[in-house]
């Protein structure tokens, strides 16, 4: 049973409300009464037919003046397990402001769309979800862990062509599959089912699927593989559509070799062709000595001029070649970067270098690990970071990307889960405009991504950056290398705090 609407706590139950009743009940509770319905009443009626589990939920309880919204006692003998919120009092002078609820409607509807989730784990995750807010969750004593609004697998059960799409597809098997369709299916089905997280799953799968495809078609279409490893750098199928890139440029260079052959061999023609010439030339020439001599003389001073014009050519060009080879070596210069947290990873020296005030820095106050890089070449215009804490909300990375990050950013161009290992939830987000300080946004480019472990959410590990937008292709590559060479340790520095 759902009670939706605002409902009353009185001295021994709690009272439905109907629509249109006073909104002063609270300071009026002799009319209580009279105005509203016993929750317990209707429970105990309820508890008449038997039924295998009887659940009740209530949108919002208002307790009368100095009292509270009990549950228990509207729970009576009726065997009912019940949750709801509790609207809180205005905050104390100086405290924390609370998130204004409209109603736990919200937060219900997501609890209600996890798979297997038993009705005490329900409650569980509105405490999670109405942390922080002026909606208090609240329970009978006892809570049943035998109903479920949705059982394990119901989604992956539906009869949609969705679930036909395979998270863990074979890559040879993916070459044939007609993946439009399916991920149009995903669209729909996942518009109509926002919480279901199986079909979000699948459609960023098929996406994926889909951009595979598209990557390893043809060796013609570069803008495809490389996309996919920009929107995928952490893929299933990055080492094949890497390798697959590999392969085409060998098979390119073979063909330039050819060509190369080709032309030396045409040009070896030419040229005996040219020395048959210039012999028949000279073998005409021997008649006229004199003109000969004079024209002789002054080809070779020609030639002369034009192999010093060459070797000086020559020489610039090797002059060129190595500046070039000397900043590629430059470039290729990296550095490993550790944390006593556990991580590991290698960074561009040339490019960046670690504040002497931010290497591996532990906030005691926080309990977080920090190790913030700035540019060599435009100082703390460039920032790129690592952060070890502890995940006080117990949350997923979605959330706390959600909840932590995305205030401080203006505008997204990407926002998206990512798997980089089994064991791991992660998410990634890039764009525009990072905060400086209250309401106020620069318009330097970022790009954030947040990993937590599944079996134990206790430590986050959040690595970013922001940069000049002028600068992005420079600063983004870099901290996509950073990224991709992060190794994070087998045991996470805050455990067992979110279990």
């Amino acid at each position: 049973m759902i009670a939706l609407g605002p409902s009353v706590g009185g001295e021994d139950d709690v009272f439905l409300m109907p629509q249109g009743a006073a909104g002063d009940l609270t300071q009026r509770p002799a009319f209580i009464e009279s105005e509203g319905v016993r929750l317990g009443d209707l429970l105990r009626r309820l508890s008449r037919r038997q039924p295998r589990d009887l659940v009740a939920v209530v949108d919002e309880c208002q307790p009368v003046a100095g009292g509270r919204c009990d549950f228990d006692a509207a729970a009576g003998s009726s065997g009912a397990s019940v949750i709801g919120g509790q609207r809180l009092g205005r905050r104390a002078p100086g405290a924390v402001p609370l998130a204004g609820r409209a109603s736990l409607r919200d937060i219900l509807l997501g609890a209600m769309a996890q798979e297997g989730q038993n009705f005490l784990q329900s409650y569980e995750f509105l405490q999670r979800g109405l942390g922080g807010s002026d909606l208090e969750p609240r329970a009978s004593g006892a809570l049943t862990t035998a109903f479920s609004f949705l059982p394990q697998g119901f989604f992956a059960g539906m009869t949609t062509p969705c679930n036909k799409v395979d998270p863990n597809a074979e890559p040879a098997a993916l070459r044939s599959i007609a993946l439009d369709p399916l991920i149009r299916e995903c669209e729909a089905v996942t518009a109509a089912y926002p919480y279901a997280r199986a079909f979000a799953d699948r459609l960023q799968a098929g996406r994926e699927q889909r951009a595979f495809q598209k990557a390893v078609a043809s060796c013609d279409d570069r803008l495809s593989a490389s996309s996919y490893g920009s929107a995928y750098p952490a893929g299933r199928f990055r080492g094949i559509v890497e390798n697959h890139v590999v392969e085409c440029d060998r098979l390119r260079d073979r063909q330039q070799s050819e060509a190369q052959r080709q032309r030396d061999a045409d040009a070896q023609r030419q040229r005996e062709a040219d020395e048959r010439r210039r012999w028949e030339e000279q073998a005409r020439l021997e008649r006229e000595r004199a003109d000969r001599f004079r024209l002789e003389q002054e080809s070779q001073r020609e030639r002369e001029r034009e192999a010093l014009r060459q070797r000086e050519a020559e020489a610039q060009r090797q002059r060129e070649a190595e500046a070039q080879r000397l900043r590629e070596e430059a470039q290729r210069q990296r550095s490993t970067a550790r944390s006593a947290s556990g991580w590991t990873l290698n960074y561009a020296t040339n490019l960046l270098e670690i504040k002497a005030l931010a290497d591996d820095h532990f906030d005691a106050q926080k309990q977080s690990y920090s190790t913030v890089w700035q540019s060599r070449l435009h100082g703390e215009q460039v920032a790129i970071y690592v952060q070890v804490s502890p995940n006080e909300r117990c949350g997923d990375a979605r959330q706390y990307m959600s909840e932590q990050i995305a205030p401080r950013r203006t505008q997204v161009s990407r926002s998206q889960e990512i798997t980089t290992a089994p064991g791991r939830s992660g998410y990634i987000l890039e764009g525009r405009g990072t905060a400086r300080g209250q309401g106020a946004f620069d318009d330097r480019s970022y790009l954030d991504f947040v990993s937590i472990r599944r079996d134990d959410r206790s430590t986050i590990t959040h690595i970013g950056g922001r940069f000049p937008s002028e600068h992005s292709e420079t600063y983004r590559a870099e901290l996509l290398k950073m990224m991709n060479s992060m190794q994070l340790p087998n045991s996470d520095m805050f455990t067992n705090r979110c279990r």
